[in-house]
């Protein structure tokens, strides 16, 4: 798993000594408290939990985005119960999840970014490219029916209840300028979410991650005019 990157990792640190939910109910959280040494003031965006944008900062000039490969962490408070399978389950079995949601997380974004909403996705920064840095955090998942890997064959995962958090970080592609910041916990609201031999089997999660993008999608529009 690739390293996260060192802005995103005092977030994180932050995320786990002060839970969102509970953060957003403090007059000045260290997720707030962080935001604003940066210079990001909080702003208020329909379907999320908490956005800091940079003042004055303009997304006008971009019309590609080059997407990071997304970081995935699991709950620290993830400790399955000791008489299930999944609390057996491996750092290899814990490993394959991360991969097949960072998977699924690329798939999501360049369906909804690139083929339905029109921007490029690019590889290099460049000064019309807007950088988009993700985490998926707290990743917290529960299986009362779990199939085990034995030899050759693949582990089956089956989760009824869940949750997970995006952060994610816009940046000046060439200078690396933060220009906004966002916050944003999903719970499972009752759906199954199957992890069998990949993630993106999981409809759920698909679900979750599109509205991910399609807020990012609507936000870009917004700045640069366009018609949604």
């Amino acid at each position: 798993m690739k390293p996260l990157h060192p802005s995103l990792a005092l977030l994180l640190s932050a995320t786990a000594v002060c839970g969102l939910v509970a953060c957003q109910t403090t007059k000045q959280s260290p997720i707030d408290e962080l935001s604003t040494q940066e210079g990001l003031q909080r702003a208020e965006v329909k379907g999320v939990d908490a956005v800091y944008r940079r003042p004055g900062a303009n997304l006008t000039p971009y019309n590609k985005l080059l997407v990071r490969p997304v970081y995935v962490e699991f709950s620290k408070n993830w400790k399955p119960d000791q008489n299930s399978d999944l609390y057996r389950m491996n750092e290899p079995d814990r490993e394959k999840i991360r991969q097949e949601l960072a998977q699924l997380f690329a798939e999501v974004m360049v369906k909804e970014l690139q083929t339905e909403g029109g921007y490029q996705l690019v590889t290099e920064p460049a000064a019309d490219v807007l950088e988009v840095r993700p985490a998926i955090v707290n990743l917290y998942i529960t299986a009362p029916d779990v199939s085990m890997q034995t030899a050759g064959r693949v582990r089956t995962f089956t989760a009824d209840s869940g949750e997970m958090t995006l952060i994610a970080e816009l940046r000046d592609s060439v200078t690396g300028t933060l220009l906004a910041r966002a916050f944003d916990r999903r719970e499972d609201d009752g759906m199954m979410w199957q992890w069998t031999t990949s993630v993106t089997n999981s409809a759920d999660a698909r679900r979750i991650i599109a509205s991910w993008a399609d807020t990012l999608r609507n936000a870009l529009d917004t700045a640069r005019g366009k018609q949604t």
